[in-house]
């Protein structure tokens, strides 16, 4: 091969491994473009791009929902004793029953669309065994021994906070 057609081969080669180069300049040439276009438009429209919080939600989100617990209180207004509530394979732990209303928090949400029939049993010995709960304020006596079953339906409900 003669000298010439060695540097024209030379030059070629060098020529290639920057056309090789120029996809990757123009790539990042590109992304710092975007990045400075997206900067100048929220410094303009005088907002922010939201914050991610520590459980991956938008700062800019103010409330959220969620389905309700299902809960009803226990109490007694001339009785005494102990009982327990249950709901499916959830059973309350003791409740010695005075004239406060005690909370029962089930765990399960109420229904997301539709009203659902239940059945809650209490189990123990006692008279004047009283149920309420914050969205029905008609109260439910039952003189319980051994097992007391009743009928509930859970409608749906969402606080938001």
């Amino acid at each position: 091969m003669s000298q010439a057609q060695n540097q024209s081969q030379g030059q070629i080669q060098s020529q290639g491994q920057a056309s090789g180069k120029r996809p990757a300049v123009i790539a990042a040439l590109g992304a710092a473009i975007v990045a400075a276009v997206v900067t100048l438009v929220l410094s303009m429209s005088g907002g922010s791009a939201p914050v991610a919080t520590s459980d991956g939600a938008s700062a800019t989100q103010t409330n959220q929902c969620s389905m309700i617990q299902r809960k009803l209180y226990v109490s007694t207004t001339t009785g005494s004793g102990t009982v327990r509530l249950r709901d499916g394979n959830y059973l309350s732990p003791p409740i010695t029953l005075s004239a406060q209303r005690r909370p029962v928090v089930f765990p399960q949400p109420r229904p997301g669309e539709n009203p659902l029939d239940d059945v809650i049993t209490i189990e123990g010995n006692s008279n004047d065994v009283v149920i309420t709960s914050d969205f029905n304020p008609n109260p439910r006596v039952f003189n319980v021994v051994g097992l007391t079953a009743f009928a509930v339906t859970w409608k749906p409900m969402k606080g938001c906070s």
